[in-house]
C-alpha cells in the first residue's frame, strides 16, 4: 500500500463536504431512474456509457441512448467549467448558483416525463439529454471546488484510494462517506420508484438539490464562513 495525501488537505473546507454529500445522494438517485426507466444507460457514469456505446458500435447494444449521454455530459461540463459561472470569485456563489441550475434542469426533466411518460421516444431521450448534461455541469463545477474524495459522480478512484493507500482516518471516514451516500441514493430511488411511481426520484432529487442550494446560500453568510469560502482561482 502505498501513503498518499489528497490535494488541499490541509484547506478548511467547512460545511462543503456535507454540501456535497447531498448532491451525491441526488446522483445516485437520477442515474437509478436514467438505467432502469431511460433505456438501461447512465447519466453520470460515463465509463459505463463508453462500453455501452462501444456495444452499440458493434451491434450488440442500443446505440442512441449512450450517444446522447455521453454528449450531452460533454456539453455540460464545458459550460460548467469553461463557461458558465466562470466571473464567480467564490466557493459558495459558485456551487449555490451551479446546484440551483442543476435543480432546475432535472426539474424540466421530471416535468416532462409526468406530462409524456416514457413511451414516446422524443421525451425519453430529451430528458436523457437534459439530465446527462446536467451532470457534467454539475462535476465540473464540484472539480473547481477542489474537495478532496468528495466526487459526487463517481466512485472508482474513491474506492481505490479508499483500499489502496495509507490515510488518516478522517480521510478514511469522508471515503466512506461518499461511497455509502451513493448506494443510499440507490437504495432511497429504488424506494421511491416502488412507492410513489418512477418519476418521484426525480423530483426528489430536484428538491433535494435545491435545498443543497439554499444551503449553500446560508452558509456563506455566518460568521466564520471566509475560512472556506475563499477565492477562487481565476480561469
Amino acid at each position: 500500500m502505498t501513503r498518499a495525501e489528497p490535494p488541499d488537505q490541509g484547506r478548511s473546507h467547512g460545511p462543503l463536504p456535507g454540501l456535497l454529500l447531498i448532491i451525491t445522494l441526488s446522483t445516485g438517485m437520477i442515474d437509478t431512474v436514467s438505467y432502469l426507466e431511460l433505456g438501461q444507460v447512465f447519466v453520470a457514469a460515463m465509463t459505463g456509457n463508453l462500453i455501452f456505446l462501444g456495444l452499440g458500435l458493434t451491434g450488440l447494444g442500443p446505440l442512441p441512448a449512450p450517444s446522447v449521454s455521453i454528449l450531452a455530459y460533454a456539453v455540460g461540463a464545458a459550460c460548467g467549467g469553461r463557461v458558465a459561472f466562470s466571473t464567480l470569485s467564490r466557493r459558495s456563489r459558485l456551487l449555490a448558483w451551479g446546484t440551483a441550475s442543476h435543480a432546475g434542469l432535472v426539474g424540466v426533466a421530471a416535468l416532462l416525463l409526468t406530462l409524456y411518460g416514457f413511451d414516446a421516444p422524443w421525451p425519453r431521450h430529451a430528458v436523457l439529454a437534459l439530465l446527462a448534461l446536467s451532470m457534467g455541469w454539475q462535476y465540473a463545477i464540484v472539480r473547481r471546488l477542489k474537495v478532496p474524495d468528495v466526487t459526487t459522480t463517481v466512485v472508482t478512484t474513491t474506492i481505490t484510494r479508499l483500499f489502496g493507500e495509507i490515510s488518516g482516518r478522517e480521510t478514511q471516514r469522508r471515503r466512506l462517506l461518499m461511497i455509502g451516500t451513493l448506494l443510499c441514493g440507490v437504495l432511497l430511488s429504488g424506494l421511491l420508484r416502488r412507492t410513489l411511481g418512477p418519476v418521484s426520484p426525480l423530483w426528489a432529487s430536484g428538491v433535494l438539490l435545491g435545498v443543497c442550494s439554499v444551503m449553500t446560500y446560508l452558509a456563506a453568510r455566518r460568521p466564520g464562513a471566509e475560512r472556506w469560502n475563499r477565492t477562487l482561482p481565476a480561469r
